[in-house]
Protein backbone atom coordinates (compact mmCIF):
# COMPACT_ATOMS: atom_id res chain seq x y z
CA UNK A 1 0.00 0.00 0.00
CA UNK A 2 1.14 3.51 -0.72
CA UNK A 3 0.49 5.40 2.53
CA UNK A 4 1.60 8.93 3.38
CA UNK A 5 1.21 10.94 6.57
CA UNK A 6 1.24 14.73 6.19
CA UNK A 7 3.51 16.75 8.49
CA UNK A 8 0.50 18.17 10.40
CA UNK A 9 -0.94 14.66 10.88
CA UNK A 10 2.47 13.34 11.98
CA UNK A 11 2.76 16.11 14.59
CA UNK A 12 -0.81 15.37 15.80
CA UNK A 13 0.02 11.65 16.18
CA UNK A 14 3.23 12.44 18.04
CA UNK A 15 1.38 14.79 20.41
CA UNK A 16 -1.17 12.02 21.09
CA UNK A 17 1.71 9.54 21.55
CA UNK A 18 0.02 7.28 19.00
CA UNK A 19 1.92 4.67 17.05
CA UNK A 20 -1.08 3.06 15.31
CA UNK A 21 -3.85 4.35 13.06
CA UNK A 22 -6.89 2.32 12.08
CA UNK A 23 -9.04 3.36 9.12
CA UNK A 24 -12.41 1.61 9.25
CA UNK A 25 -15.87 1.69 7.72
CA UNK A 26 -18.52 3.40 9.87
CA UNK A 27 -22.13 2.50 9.07
CA UNK A 28 -24.52 4.89 10.85
CA UNK A 29 -28.22 4.00 10.88
CA UNK A 30 -30.53 6.83 9.86
CA UNK A 31 -34.21 7.30 10.61
CA UNK A 32 -34.85 9.46 7.55
CA UNK A 33 -35.36 8.49 3.92
CA UNK A 34 -31.75 7.29 3.77
CA UNK A 35 -31.18 3.80 5.23
CA UNK A 36 -27.68 4.47 6.50
CA UNK A 37 -24.75 6.82 6.17
CA UNK A 38 -21.28 5.40 5.56
CA UNK A 39 -17.97 7.12 6.16
CA UNK A 40 -14.35 6.35 6.98
CA UNK A 41 -13.57 6.42 10.69
CA UNK A 42 -10.11 6.95 12.16
CA UNK A 43 -8.93 5.45 15.43
CA UNK A 44 -5.55 5.75 17.15
CA UNK A 45 -5.76 2.16 18.41
CA UNK A 46 -5.20 -1.17 16.67
CA UNK A 47 -8.32 -2.98 15.46
CA UNK A 48 -9.97 -5.55 17.73
CA UNK A 49 -10.12 -8.04 14.85
CA UNK A 50 -6.93 -7.45 12.84
CA UNK A 51 -7.73 -10.30 10.44
CA UNK A 52 -10.37 -7.99 8.87
CA UNK A 53 -7.76 -5.32 8.11
CA UNK A 54 -4.80 -4.85 5.80
CA UNK A 55 -1.67 -3.77 7.63
CA UNK A 56 1.30 -1.69 6.56
CA UNK A 57 3.91 0.48 8.23
CA UNK A 58 4.35 4.06 7.04
CA UNK A 59 6.58 6.79 8.40
CA UNK A 60 6.99 5.00 11.73
CA UNK A 61 3.28 4.26 12.26
CA UNK A 62 1.37 0.99 11.99
CA UNK A 63 -1.56 1.62 9.65
CA UNK A 64 -4.58 -0.72 9.51
CA UNK A 65 -7.10 -0.39 6.66
CA UNK A 66 -10.51 -2.07 6.78
CA UNK A 67 -10.80 -4.65 3.99
CA UNK A 68 -14.31 -3.32 3.27
CA UNK A 69 -12.78 -0.06 2.02
CA UNK A 70 -11.50 0.15 -1.54
CA UNK A 71 -8.11 1.77 -2.10
CA UNK A 72 -8.35 4.10 -5.11
CA UNK A 73 -5.03 5.90 -4.87
CA UNK A 74 -2.31 6.68 -2.39
CA UNK A 75 -3.75 6.81 1.12
CA UNK A 76 -2.95 10.19 2.60
CA UNK A 77 -3.64 10.71 6.30
CA UNK A 78 -4.32 14.37 7.07
CA UNK A 79 -5.21 16.51 10.06
CA UNK A 80 -8.31 18.66 10.05
CA UNK A 81 -9.51 21.27 12.51
CA UNK A 82 -7.56 22.83 15.34
CA UNK A 83 -7.09 22.72 19.10
CA UNK A 84 -9.60 20.36 20.79
CA UNK A 85 -11.58 20.02 17.56
CA UNK A 86 -8.67 18.49 15.63
CA UNK A 87 -8.98 15.02 14.12
CA UNK A 88 -7.58 12.91 11.32
CA UNK A 89 -9.08 11.83 8.02
CA UNK A 90 -7.83 9.84 5.04
CA UNK A 91 -7.91 10.45 1.30
CA UNK A 92 -7.52 7.66 -1.25
CA UNK A 93 -10.23 5.34 0.06
CA UNK A 94 -13.62 4.64 -1.42
CA UNK A 95 -16.65 3.57 0.58
CA UNK A 96 -18.60 0.63 -0.89
CA UNK A 97 -22.14 1.29 -2.06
Amino acid sequence: MDIRVTPRARKYLQEKEASEVTLYLVDIESSGSIDSVKEVGVSLKPPKRPEHFMHDRAEGFDIYVDRKLRIIGPIVIRKQGFWKLASLYADGLQIPI
